[in-house]
């Protein structure tokens, strides 16, 4: 058809609608024009406006962090107070000063230079100001105020922000933003293009105008955008610099208008041809859709289409598969309750995704089970039905970011590592190295790589030591050992060495992994340890243990050569003396000088050991004559004779005793050899030191007696064959019994009736005289709890043990058998022997004093036959003296008793009792009254007798 079959009234109707289509026209492309101003105009001020909001936050938000400085540091000073700004302000252009006013007085700025007139500022007195800060109390937020003349110069925009330490108002901080350099940087000086005002409404609703740029009067129909701003109502107005564009004549659309009518018709005519092709692209849009669903149905690959708030509108199956949820669960979920991170941030994602071609965030989703899966999520945004959505695909990297994780570990331990560590390839050329290897070997990784392990070797190893090596790794991929290697200096050092092989697929070496530690401090340590456990640590002699294996290789020696060998044990006499008199360090310093005279007797063959305290043995090979023997021993016991000169200006003599066995005369074994040598000793000592003595077969004999005494005087307590006799103490002016002595006798099942003389002494030495001391303070307790029952007042003394007065036992025994007895404590007394104290004199002293607390007597036994009893006796814990029956035995006509008074005085000036033993005859006990003695005990009063038959004789004579 063309336009002359067209009728005439079509025609004009076309032109008419021509005509009125063009008018239309003109108005909307003037309207048009107009819009795209508008939306020019609004694109540049929301820039200017992004830009402002930028510049001032930025720069405000920095009086946060501030703020929680000064509340956890209230009382800080201005250094601190710099420090702790200047780091904040290293990035910050268009701040002119942050200050901290406490209590509303400015005292902290920064920087204090060209702000010094802010300082000391009160912001009650500056109405200009007060109002802001005092909002800023009240409302508890930042609030932006300016811009106002600032003291120091020049005019600013000031943001207070209230600070509060606990429940009370510190001040505030107030950053000062340089008001021309906001607006240069936010660029609204430099937008030439637009009519631009600034303006801030006020709490009490009056408008200023803050900035304006091209305009001296109120804008006509402007675009108005608000500045967010903390707790302020700004905003920006512009208009175009050319003024709005208004309706006009456009010929383009007339020209137009006329086209379109001449191929007006020639559009009617293709009409339907339109229509065709429309209905063809329907149908092409519609298979394009159904491919798109059976693709984002069927696809493995994770797939959400989300709306703008974050709703899941459709999923497809892997989706439900991998959430754990069904695809009609998912749809009806929120991105929200997915994502693990909080509401506004899955916002703000979203948000940013719709605004992006494309966009990629890594996040953590929380599965249907509550595991938590890493993803990275790819959106795209897309419309459908004219609305819309976000295209997602989800992409699970949890076993992505864990191997990561694990390769950064690796990576880490390779490197920090104290270890050395090698990677070798297959051949064995090193391809890796961490910095502890260089540290180790001294070579760097320049230097090593490429290189092969052997550029280590010490050349200490023979080839067969790496042939077995390489072996190991063959067969098991493992070796692990030690091995000498050298370092780039040349040194030579040991390590501990492992060795991995790292297979491929194909069972093929990939690589060596060896892992090296530098133990030369460990070995030095091994040898320090094999030192000190064969060693003795203060004389560096061969320790006990080092000692029995010279011996017994020393035997086997004389054994298999049919030759001899002797063994000495020495044993200082009085070393215990000096030990506790001057202190272990003397001891330790004596035992130094005795090793070094020993030392000077000796041949290089012989071998000097100590066995522990004051104990040494001398093994001595190639010896022909017995004579030679007594010959070394008499030199060295007079050697260690003579004094020895100790720090401090101290002379101590000591002496030894020394017991010889001989091999294999005396013993058949080294185990025998040195009991036997150690039996002579004894046999020596008892002889009173400073001797030696050769073993014989009696001495065997008594040493066994000893042990056999020993084993039965345990079954003895526990047997009841312990006995406790009673010797009584007479008042000689009274003629009246005061007390008694307790002394201690065993009915033996087979050696018969034992004085302590038979046992005790073993008993110490075994140490058993602990039972006998236990069972001992039981009896006398009881036998005074009778006596007190009874109406008597007697006191019972008893024998206390050298070796009662080391520790507490003693005093544990006494106090925990008061606790069952009611006994007054005065009426026990513990008799000591002098040498018992001095043996430990501060042991014995601390445990006589804890005794005498508690109420108990101690009276010194056999008094003025020891060498330091005066010494002593201002520093004992005692209150009775007992006069030695050597001393009482020799009163009469010959001897006037002048030791005897003498210990009366001495005991009167310390304000102490005094009692003598041994008296005998009438005679003493005069001379013993004579002399100011009251108290007397010995045979002339009456024996030791048993308990029972003492109460039947002696209690009607005690004092009631």
């Amino acid at each position: 058809m063309t336009v002359k079959t067209f009728p005439l009234r079509i025609f004009g109707v076309i032109v008419l609608l021509a005509v009125a289509l063009t008018l239309v026209a003109d108005f909307l492309a003037s309207k048009w024009e107009r819009e795209q101003q508008i939306n020019d105009v609004t694109q540049r001020l929301a820039s200017l406006r992004a830009n402002l909001e930028f510049e001032l936050y930025t720069n405000i938000e920095l009086m946060r962090g501030v703020s929680a400085y000064v509340s956890l540091n209230p009382e800080l000073e201005q250094d601190e107070f710099s420090q702790f700004v200047g780091g904040l302000l290293a990035q910050r252009n268009s701040i002119i000063n942050i200050g901290g006013a406490k209590d509303f007085v400015v005292q902290m700025i920064y920087p204090i230079e060209g702000n010094e007139k802010a300082r000391g500022i009160d912001y009650r007195d500056i109405p200009a100001q007060r109002d802001s800060v005092f909002k800023a109390i009240s409302v508890r937020k930042t609030i932006l105020d300016g811009p106002v003349n600032l003291v120091q110069g020049g005019v600013g925009l000031i943001a207070r922000l209230p600070v509060f330490v606990g429940d009370e108002t510190w001040g505030v901080i107030s950053v000062v933003l340089d008001y021309d350099s906001v607006i240069v940087r936010a660029g609204l000086t430099e937008e030439h293009g637009l009519n631009l005002v600034l303006k801030k409404t006020t709490d009490q609703g009056s408008v200023i105008r803050i900035f304006e740029k091209n305009v001296s009067t109120e804008l006509e129909r402007p675009v108005t955008l608000p500045v967010k701003l903390p707790y302020g109502q700004w905003q920006l107005e512009a208009e175009p610099a050319t003024g709005w564009t208004e309706t006009h004549f456009h010929p383009v659309s007339w020209f137009i208008a006329l086209l379109c009518t001449a191929i007006a018709i020639y559009v009617a005519q293709l009409r339907e041809n339109n229509r065709a092709l429309l209905r063809k692209s329907f149908q092409a849009l519609r298979r394009s859709e159904e491919k798109f669903r059976q693709f984002f149905s069927s696809h493995a690959v994770v797939m959400l289409i989300l709306d703008e708030q974050g709703n899941i509108v459709d999923a497809n199956e892997a989706a439900g598969k991998f959430y754990g949820y069904d695809v009609s669960q998912l749809v009806s979920m929120r991105m929200q309750q997915i994502d693990q991170s909080n509401d506004d941030t899955v916002k703000d994602n979203i948000q940013q995704a719709f605004m992006r071609a494309s966009s990629r965030f890594v996040r953590k989703h929380q599965l249907a089970d509550g595991s938590i899966k890493n993803v990275e999520a790819f959106s795209t945004p897309v419309d459908i039905a004219e609305r819309p959505f976000l295209f997602t695909l989800i992409i699970d990297i949890t076993e992505t970011l864990e191997y990561q994780a694990r390769w950064e570990l690796s990576q880490h331990v390779f490197n920090h590592s104290l270890e050395g560590i090698i990677v070798t390839d297959a051949e064995q050329h090193i391809v890796s190295v961490n910095p502890a290897f260089s540290v180790i070997t001294g070579y760097s990784e320049a230097e090593i790589i490429g290189q092969k392990p052997s550029v280590l070797a010490s050349g200490i190893h023979p080839p067969s030591f790496f042939k077995k090596m390489f072996q190991a790794l063959d067969a098991d991929g493992f070796w692990r050992g030690e091995i000498w290697n050298k370092r780039k200096s040349g040194t030579v050092f040991p390590e501990l060495l492992s060795i991995s092989v790292v297979r491929g697929e194909q069972n093929d070496v990939n690589y060596y992994v060896a892992v090296f530690s530098d133990i030369t401090q460990i070995k030095q340590s091994e040898e320090k340890l094999e030192r000190l456990a064969h060693y003795d640590s203060l004389t560096g002699l061969p320790n006990r243990v080092q000692f029995k294996l010279h011996l017994h290789h020393a035997v086997c020696r004389a054994e298999r050569h049919e030759a001899s060998c002797a063994l000495l044990f020495l044993d200082l006499d009085r070393f215990k003396v000096v030990n506790d008199s001057l202190g272990h360090i003397a001891g330790d310093e004596l035992l130094s000088k005795v090793t070094e005279r020993l030392a000077s007797r000796l041949r290089k063959s012989d071998i000097l050991a100590r066995m522990g305290g004051d104990e040494f043995v001398l093994l001595i090979e190639e010896y022909h004559h017995q004579s030679e023997l007594v010959t070394l021993a008499s030199n060295l016991t007079q050697e260690l004779n003579k004094p020895f000169y100790l720090s401090g200006d101290h002379e101590v003599n000591v002496g030894v005793s020394i017991g010889i066995a001989r091999f294999p005369q005396d013993a058949n074994n080294a185990d025998d050899l040195l009991v036997r040598a150690d039996a002579a000793m004894y046999r020596s000592k008892k002889t009173g030191g400073a001797n030696f003595a050769f073993y014989t077969q009696d001495i065997l004999v008594e040493a066994n007696n000893r042990l056999t005494i020993a084993a039965e005087l345990k079954r003895a307590v526990a047997g009841g064959e312990l006995e406790l006799y009673l010797q009584p103490q007479f008042d000689i002016v009274n003629q009246c019994v005061v007390g008694a002595e307790a002394l201690l006798r065993w009915n033996h099942p087979v050696k018969g009736f034992l004085t302590p003389a038979d046992f005790i002494h073993i008993a110490e030495q075994t140490r058993s005289i602990r039972f006998v001391t236990q069972w001992l303070v039981k009896e006398v307790f009881s036998i005074v709890e009778r006596w007190q029952a009874h109406g008597h007042d007697l006191f019972l003394s008893f024998n206390v043990s050298a070796l009662d007065l080391s520790d507490f036992e003693l005093v544990d025994a006494m106090h925990n058998t008061a606790r069952h007895h009611n006994v007054d404590a005065k009426r026990i007394e513990l008799e000591i022997v002098e040498s018992a104290i001095i043996e430990n004199f501060q042991s014995a002293s601390n445990i006589l004093n804890t005794l005498r607390e508690t109420g108990f007597s101690v009276a010194i036994d056999d008094f003025g036959t020891g060498y330091s009893s005066l010494a002593y006796l201002d520093k004992l814990p005692v209150d009775k003296l007992k006069i030695d029956r050597e001393f009482t035995g020799k009163l009469g006509a010959d001897d006037q008793g002048g030791v005897v008074k003498s210990v009366i005085d001495l005991a009167a000036n310390f304000g102490l009792r005094v009692i003598a033993e041994g008296v005998e005859t009438p005679e003493q006990e005069m001379h013993l009254q004579r002399l100011g003695c009251a108290r007397a005990q010995g045979y002339y009063y009456s024996k030791p007798i048993p308990v029972s038959q003492f109460d039947k004789t002696f209690l009607q004579l005690s004092r009631v």
